[in-house]
């Protein structure tokens, strides 16, 4: 641990939304801050719902004066982490997201990447735009090799391999088993709008029959308790409530905070999940996962977890896909381990950046 002294951070990232994963990549970065006696700001869409669930201090994220004001305050920015570094959702994430390093710029703070996710870069142009934007970093630690392979494909320099800033979260005490967890999410927005503008986007009727069928069949071939488990209770809640509804087998619904959140895993003997964090929370409590299509992001993380998570192309291949993940799981947890060991770079490149403060 570097013995050099910043006394406040900025950290820039998806910070106050109902999405619990998010949340809890940023309750692993701001311990680690304050371990290195950091106090940490952030721009949050939810200001007091920050303070209150972190306690740090949090301004709104549409405020850019206010942004301006903390960098100026601040020793450094800390841009991370999870998934910023995209273009798969919105035309709109990276200008966003990426003005908070411009504005660390002109501030003259020093800053770094930590625990970022780049493989939902999709386009040139959005290649382009982060190129130009990591050039003068400290360093940019990030969660999965596909991400590592696309900032240095892209000539990003001191890029460092870790892994998602949530494996260093502390696992949940196992107490039984004998649950299914299913952590689904409703599709992404259209690419020309920003996510939080407009309606959201809905699955069909025949889109959540199908997965009512196949997660009844799962639960039938396994003898498994079915227990839907939401990663952001606003949008993931009603879809869990739909499907249920159309199941022939016995399901619990559960729409944890972030505190109670890794504990719904802790009895779990394999996770099915459209979220990225689903899939962590799973391995972490000692589940192998299956992931339905939904992003690259998933795919990296297959890549890192290896037979101990499954790719399911469509709800029809769900029993036969946890079938195989709960065969396969031997070395999981030597797996996580190495992943945990991988996710302590996060906290190297923040000694690094203390550094240079």
């Amino acid at each position: 641990m570097s013995t050099a002294v910043g006394d406040r951070a900025v950290v820039a990232a998806w910070v106050g939304s109902t999405n619990l994963g998010d949340e809890l990549v940023f309750s692993v970065l701001r311990r680690l801050l304050a371990d290195r006696g950091v106090e940490s700001v952030v721009p949050s869409v939810d200001p007091s719902a920050t303070t209150a669930d972190h306690g740090v201090d949090a301004f709104n994220h549409l405020n850019p004066l206010a942004l301006r004001q903390s960098l100026r305050n601040a020793d450094m920015l800390v841009f991370g982490g999870g998934g910023l570094l995209q273009d798969e959702t919105s035309i709109w994430n990276l200008p966003w997201h990426l003005s908070r390093i411009r504005a660390a710029r002109r501030a003259g703070v020093p800053w770094a990447g930590v625990g970022l996710g780049a493989s939902g870069l999709t386009t040139a142009r959005g290649g382009r735009r982060v190129a130009t934007a990591f050039c003068d970093q400290v360093a940019v630690a990030v969660r999965d090799q596909r991400s590592a392979d696309a900032l240095t494909g892209l000539g990003v320099p001191r890029v460092v391999r870790a892994a998602d800033l949530a494996w260093l979260a502390d696992p949940p005490a196992r107490r039984g088993s004998g649950v299914l967890a299913v952590c689904l999410r409703t599709p992404q927005t259209a690419r020309w709008r920003p996510a939080m503008v407009g309606p959201p986007a809905r699955p069909s009727l025949a889109a959540i029959s199908a997965l009512a069928m196949a997660i009844d069949a799962t639960a039938a071939a396994t003898g498994l308790t079915t227990r839907f488990v939401a990663l952001d209770p606003v949008a993931d809640h009603p879809l869990h409530l739909r499907v249920a509804d159309r199941m022939a087998t016995r399901a619990e619904i559960r729409s944890p905070n972030l505190e109670g959140l890794l504990a719904e895993f802790a009895d779990v003997d394999v996770a099915v999940t459209m979220r990225y964090h689903g899939a962590v929370a799973g391995a972490l409590a000692g589940a192998p996962v299956v992931s339905l299509p939904f992003s690259p992001k998933l795919a990296a993380l297959a890549e890192d977890l290896g037979p101990a998570m499954v790719a399911a192309d469509s709800p029809d291949d769900l029993p036969q896909s946890v079938t195989t993940a709960l065969n396969s799981s031997d070395h999981l947890a030597e797996t996580v381990e190495g992943l945990i060991d991988l996710a302590g770079g996060n906290a190297t490149t923040l000694d690094d950046l203390l550094g240079a403060v």
